[in-house]
């Protein structure tokens, strides 16, 4: 009577302490892994194979945008032939807003270039306006170093926002220069990269999105 009362009284918190332990043996295991993640990330440096320059991506930006528009402008000047000419008006803004882009375009295809920045993304093919710029190995924008105010986004196509980073730091591996993290969050499939930033040259914000893939 008494071991079976013994019995009773012990296997209960056998069970109890058997439980306990195994979710503290699962908690430590998640607590690792994410420790181990996080120190992943944290030590992950920009580096010429993670890394854009955002100068890059801004005549990125703006090659395909000329493209797009060049394309607009023969539609228009062929409605203009067959007697549409109240688009002239809107073939003239189109015209002026070429030029200005053409000239943003080469202010930044002849600014100085520090021979240690990553390599700029390869280029649109000619006269294609629908390419995207490959994200999935890429996990920093680096800098001019001028520039003290970006942000930069990770949108889908409707606009949801995927993530979104305004904090900088120093990029040990290209001189300090200030870079930004791109956090993708697993998603996978079509993206808009939106960027924001406040140049001093021009003493105005310059914001720009640019059709891209995670894959």
């Amino acid at each position: 009577m008494k071991t079976s009362l013994f019995k009773l009284l012990i296997v209960p918190v056998l069970i109890i302490s058997c439980s306990n332990n195994s979710e503290l043996e699962t908690l430590q295991a998640e607590n690792l892994e994410f420790s181990e993640t996080t120190i992943f990330k944290r030590n992950e440096e920009p580096n010429h194979d993670n890394t854009y320059y955002e100068e890059d991506l801004h005549i990125f930006y703006l090659e395909n945008k000329i493209a797009k528009q060049h394309k607009t402008k023969e539609e228009l000047l062929l409605k203009i032939e067959e007697g549409e000419e109240d688009l002239i008006e809107e073939l003239e803004k189109l015209q002026r807003d070429i030029e200005t882009n053409e000239k943003a375009l080469k202010f930044l295809e002849v600014s100085p270039r520090v021979p240690s920045l990553p390599p700029p993304p390869v280029p649109c093919p000619k006269k294609i306006t629908s390419c995207r710029l490959p994200l999935n190995s890429y996990n920093f924008i680096l800098l001019n170093k001028d520039i003290k105010e970006f942000s930069v986004q990770i949108k889908t196509e409707e606009g949801e926002i995927i993530s979104d980073n305004k904090e900088l730091f120093p990029a040990e591996n290209f001189e300090g220069l200030p870079a930004a993290q791109l956090d993708k969050k697993d998603f996978s499939g079509n993206v808009l990269l939106s960027i924001t930033k406040f140049s001093p040259l021009h003493e105005r914000v310059i914001s720009y999105e640019i059709n891209a893939i995670i894959d």
